[in-house]
Parts: C-alpha cells; structure tokens; sequence
C-alpha cells in the first residue's frame, strides 16, 4: 500500500497572524510552524501538517499518535509517511513500508550544481533536452527521485547524491553500482516534479 496526496496552501491563514488555524495541533508542533519568520514558509508548515493529519485519518491512524523520533523526524507506530513542500505545495506520501516523497517547483534550475550531484550519464540527460524548460524540468525530476531515495533511507544529505544513480528507463536506483528494492514513482503536476521512493522491504 501506498498513496500520496497534494495540497496547494495559498488560501490558508498566516498562523501567527490568526491563532484559530492552529487549533488542535500540540504545542510542540505549534512553535515549530510560528518560528519561521516569512508568511509563506508559516503557512507551508501548517499545511504540510493539515495534510497530514488528514491523510492519516483516511488510514485509520491518529495524527495524536505522532511522535518525533531519531534525528528529529516524524512518526506514528505502524505507518510510514514523508512530507515535503515547494513553493504553494505540499505532499505527504504514506506506506506499509519506508516511504520518502519529494516536491519542487520547476524554475531556473541551479545548473551550476549538476555536477556536484549528478551523473555523467544523468547530466547527459539534461543536456539532452530540446529547449532550456525542458532541461529544468528533467534537472528537478532527477533531483526529487534522489531526494526521495534519501530521504526514504533517512540519510539525507548525510548521503553524496553522486551515490545514487538513476536508471531513467526503468525509474530504478543505483546505489555504488547495486540495484536498490526500492519502487520509484515520478509525476508532473502543475508546474511541478513530484516523487515518491517506497522500500519493498518493512524495517
């Protein structure tokens, strides 16, 4: 089982401008969204948590059942999930195994940085492209399956990106040269790339 779920935040309330939208969240959770300082960024954390408290419920879970576990990341006992947000929208991916999600906003991509975090034969890819929209959306479509697989593994950062490789034909995940159990999911939606990284093994 696994299932993912968009949402676009623009319509909410800034929560530190109206306490009322964040009724029914702990308080632990509360001073982790009023902390950032921009409007936007506030109401991206509010969302992602919305999002996830209702996503949840449609599993039969509790979002009172969250905790924060290892490294600071969020968990509920016998349930997987990973948010992420980009821009207006976010996504919370939720599995019977390891699951990691990723969103990006496809924009001028940092085409500085491929090199630092992609393949000769990924960064080909790129260059590929018909026309320079194309190759910013094939740079933030191979950059959100990476950021899925890390963040499925929950190494993160922690993991050089040059570790992992994409298989784009079979949407499969090289890993130092080895095949990974992993299914790898990648969508456009509106404007942006969308993945999900769902290990075929329970931990």
């Amino acid at each position: 089982m696994m299932d993912f779920y968009l949402n676009n935040v623009t319509s909410l309330p800034d929560p530190r401008e109206n306490e009322t939208a964040l009724a029914g969240i702990p308080d632990w959770r509360r001073e982790y969204i009023v902390r950032y300082m921009r409007p936007c960024d506030r109401k991206l954390s509010l969302g992602a948590w919305r999002l996830l408290e209702e996503t949840l419920h449609r599993k039969g879970f509790s979002i009172s059942d969250v905790t924060i576990g290892k490294n600071g990341k969020l968990e509920c006992e016998g349930v997987y999930f990973n948010l992420s947000h980009s821009a207006d929208m976010v996504l919370c991916a939720i599995s019977d195994t390891p699951v990691g999600c990723d969103i990006e906003k496809v924009t001028d991509a940092p085409m500085e940085v491929a090199e630092h975090v992609f393949s000769r034969k990924e960064r080909q890819y790129i260059a590929d492209a018909e026309n320079e929209g194309e190759m910013n959306r094939r740079f933030f479509r191979l950059w959100t399956m990476k950021e899925s697989y890390v963040k499925m593994t929950g190494e993160g950062m922690s993991l050089s990106p040059k570790c992992v490789e994409i298989g784009l034909e079979t949407l499969t995940i090289q890993r130092d040269s080895m095949i990974q159990s992993c299914t790898l999911q990648n969508t456009a939606y509106d404007g942006y790339e969308v993945s999900i990284c769902q290990s075929e093994i329970r931990s």
